[in-house]
């Protein structure tokens, strides 16, 4: 699994972004909200750390943005003073746990095995293949798109076109998410709006044209079965 810390001292970041290293395969850092959202776009990080008081997004707006579209990723959000009315607003955002700082390693590590089995509980019943509009079948497991038992060749880009598209059933992603998961965040720097219509237009030409759903003010989504 992967996991994001965001925390805006470098120090305290460091440290312990080492000790999430001993348990997690992936660990990403953010030194403020409005990067790890970034992150958060381009990762997928299955399990969040954030830091409630941070620059630019603090870690509730963070965590708001998030559960727009995402109900089953696991955060823990760290706070050194406590807010009522900002817990009151953490206990609507499906918060795995709300620890107060300096955290106790006994602590974060219960809650960091309680968020690990918050989200096999929720996901143990994801299928490992999607099947798609006319029979078509994407393998999660091996990023395949294949058609009666016969792989359809895809490039790397159409892989993770199909990887972002699939893992929420009939979701309608944004230009903006599908950019940043397909090229990364510097791809918005220079974005060309004909980049992502090109790809689309590719990848129609291997599937039926209609199993890909456009609309201009939501995005993108595949047709699932």
């Amino acid at each position: 699994m992967s996991i994001l810390y965001a925390e805006d001292e470098d120090l305290t970041r460091v440290n312990y972004a080492n000790y999430f290293r001993r348990f997690f395969k992936e660990v990403h850092e953010a030194k403020d909200g409005e990067e790890a959202y970034q992150i958060y776009l381009q990762k997928r990080p299955e399990i969040l750390i954030l830091d409630i008081d941070m620059p630019k997004l603090d870690g509730l707006e963070v965590a708001l943005k998030i559960r727009q579209t995402d109900k089953t990723s696991r955060i823990i959000m760290l706070t050194a003073i406590i807010d009522t009315q900002k817990l009151i607003l953490a206990t609507e955002l499906n918060l795995t746990k709300y620890l107060s700082k300096p955290i106790k390693r006994d602590e974060l590590k219960n809650a960091l095995n309680l968020s690990v089995k918050q989200f096999y509980d929720i996901n143990i019943k994801i299928e490992k293949t999607v099947k798609i509009s006319y029979d078509f079948i994407w393998n999660c497991e091996r990023e395949e798109l294949s058609f009666k038992n016969k792989i359809i060749k895809l490039t790397k880009f159409e892989r993770r076109f199909f990887k972002i598209l699939t893992s929420k059933k009939n979701h309608f992603f944004s230009q903006e998410e599908i950019i940043i998961f397909v090229w990364g965040e510097d791809a918005l720097l220079d974005y060309n709006p004909s980049r992502l219509k090109n790809l689309v237009k590719r990848i129609r030409k291997k599937i039926p044209i209609d199993c890909i759903k456009n609309l201009y003010s939501l995005g993108y989504k595949v047709d699932q079965i």
